[in-house]
């Protein structure tokens, strides 16, 4: 009698792992290959973030530097990205010597605003070899940490638009434009203004999104969201037009304690 019964239960878990499968195929082609790291590396890519989380939290009560705040910001998602996200398929799961270089690296280009960072802001117009090589350097970091992370196409479009600031005014009408960019009016513009790399996107990520992500891991793994989400289905769940009366009232239980429809719509999803 029990292997009967077990060998009911067997198709049931091999169809449950073929559904995790093809959910987490699901969720690479969105999201990118991630690497699922364990032991001592684990424990440091979970405390790295735990420390970013931390500094986040410590810049929404006291006032930091902006372009402070936002170097530090991007250094610490392109410090993970590379250790998370493999460079391909073939070397996931561990973290190669590459990734350490680059991960170092982004590093360094946001400890280079760190040097001092009011001058480095008005050099932004005249820069020196070091602002060219470290400007440089950020841009190519983001551009594979887009590649890493969504594909190639957005960093293809965004290649082009940066090649058409430099070349620009050798296209046809009307894409013509009235004068290139050089190299370093480039580098200076999207490294050492808060109009390029630092600039609005990475000012809504550095103060909101990312506390909203921390506020939503929070409810995770306390269990208080999963709680507001059953207690919504629940009350709903079998009503007419149910789905969408829980998620308003699931969106209204999270989005109160944060104050922000943002915060509930980023623990939603």
């Amino acid at each position: 009698m029990s292997e009967d019964v077990a060998r009911l239960h067997q198709p049931a878990a091999e169809v449950s792992e073929e559904a995790l499968k093809r959910a987490e195929e699901m969720i690479e082609r969105e999201e990118g290959v991630q690497n699922k790291l364990r032991g001592r590396l684990a424990a440091f890519v979970t405390a790295v973030a735990v420390v970013m989380s931390l500094w986040h939290l410590y810049t929404a009560y006291v006032i930091v530097g902006t372009e402070r705040l936002r170097a530090t910001h991007v250094g610490f998602v392109l410090f993970l990205v590379f250790l998370v996200f493999p460079v391909s398929r073939r070397w996931r799961h561990r973290v190669m010597w590459w990734d350490w270089l680059l991960a170092a690296a982004a590093i360094a280009t946001a400890g280079y605003v760190f040097w001092d960072p009011e001058d480095f802001m008005n050099r932004s117009v005249i820069q020196n070899d070091w602002d060219l090589y470290f400007g440089g350097a950020i841009i190519l970091l983001i551009l594979e940490a887009m590649r890493r992370t969504t594909g190639w196409i957005l960093p293809f479009v965004t290649s082009c638009f940066l090649a058409y600031a430099l070349f620009g005014s050798h296209l046809p009408p009307p894409w013509t434009v009235g004068q290139d960019y050089d190299l370093h009016l480039l580098v200076g513009h999207m490294y050492m203004t808060l109009e390029g790399i630092y600039g609005t996107a990475i000012a809504v990520s550095s103060t909101l999104i990312i506390l909203f992500t921390i506020y939503g891991a929070f409810l995770q793994f306390s269990g208080a969201g999963k709680f507001f989400i059953d207690f919504s289905f629940a009350a709903m769940g079998g009503k007419p037009t149910g789905a969408g009366r829980t998620v308003t009232l699931a969106s209204f239980l999270l989005g109160g304690p944060s104050g922000s429809g943002v915060g509930s719509t980023v623990t939603l999803g």
